[in-house]
């Protein structure tokens, strides 16, 4: 049985648009199904929680996610340890869960792969604990500084549901990133690399990430790969406001890298702690913490439906 959790409110309404075109289809009567649609933030974490109590994962061919990331990060913290065979059809307005597994595609081909694969690809989360608290996992990045402003902008924005309606979701943390630029300032900020200390002046953020994307389609972390053992991790400091602009045009490309004052580093766990409360970011959701720490969860999620013949692939039995 293939288990659906849909967020109709996800792309102003462009995930609910997809569902009912998949269960239109031919292909989706074939197959013994269930739905969800969730109601209210938080809802698709209490439903996956409540599939679990009722010992219905039993039996779960796949367990199918339509909408944005933050949907997705929410089913997955209601999975916890458990690893059922998982997909993502994207329908948000940032989709880069979908970008960084290769599940950008035409919603019924990627339902139709994710029903007649056998191949799944093999997907690491990190795991996090802002400010001692519970654990939890995040599927694409943890932000800490500017890239977390830029994620509260673009929420509070007037233009976010237009331009999700207009399919150009990803605009919006361009603006988000311009008008954030002006009321933010960069403070220092530590970062633990596996025991190592790194100690950053006037430090604008820092991101941790599984795959390359962010924002909407930005290349944040270009050559950061879906794999076990370490993040990818960008810092930029010490760059005037003027130069963050410049570097920002050329992140979709992936050339900021060759900016002095960006720092790539790799590691397996990350702490990142500063001096006073600091705004950070986890999978889009946008929160406060004076410390965070990050590490590498060992058992990996199985993602059916991906395109990716290029990272090692096992087969379900």
């Amino acid at each position: 049985m293939y288990v659906f959790i849909i967020n109709p409110v996800a792309g102003h309404g462009k995930a609910k648009r997809i569902f009912s075109k998949i269960s239109m289809s031919h292909l989706y009567k074939q197959i013994d199904s269930v739905y969800f649609f969730t109601k209210y933030e938080g809802h698709a974490e209490e439903l996956v929680h409540q599939l679990y109590e009722k010992n219905e994962f039993d039996g779960i061919s796949g367990l199918i996610v339509i909408g944005g990331d933050g949907t997705l990060h929410e089913v997955i913290n209601g999975l916890g340890k458990v690893r059922l065979p998982l997909s993502f059809i994207p329908g948000g307005s940032g989709n880069d869960f979908a970008r960084g597994s290769q599940l950008m595609d035409q919603p019924l081909k990627i339902f139709d792969r994710i029903i007649s694969q056998r191949e799944v690809l093999p997907y690491w989360l990190g795991q996090y604990e802002a400010d001692q608290q519970s654990t939890r996992y995040f599927v694409n990045s943890v932000g800490v500084g500017y890239d977390a402003e830029i994620v509260k902008v673009a929420d509070d924005s007037l233009f976010k549901p237009l331009l999700n309606k207009l399919y150009l979701g990803q605009l919006i943390y361009v603006f988000a990133l311009i008008k954030a630029l002006f009321k933010y300032e960069p403070s220092t900020i530590e970062v633990e690399t596996d025991g190592k200390i790194h100690i950053f002046e006037r430090c604008w953020m820092v991101t941790v990430a599984n795959h390359p994307f962010y924002g909407g389609g930005m290349k944040i972390l270009p050559n950061a790969t879906i794999q076990p053992n370490y993040f990818s991790i960008l810092v930029i400091h010490n760059i005037s406001k003027w130069k963050i602009l410049a570097l920002f045009v050329t992140v979709f490309t992936g050339k900021h890298t060759v900016f002095r004052e960006v720092d790539i580093l790799t590691a397996k766990e990350v702490k990142i702690t500063s001096d006073n409360k600091i705004s950070y970011q986890v999978d889009g959701q946008q929160s406060t913490c004076q410390s965070i720490l990050l590490s590498k969860d060992a058992l990996p999620l199985s993602i059916l439906g991906s395109k990716n013949t290029t990272s090692p692939t096992c087969k379900i039995s």
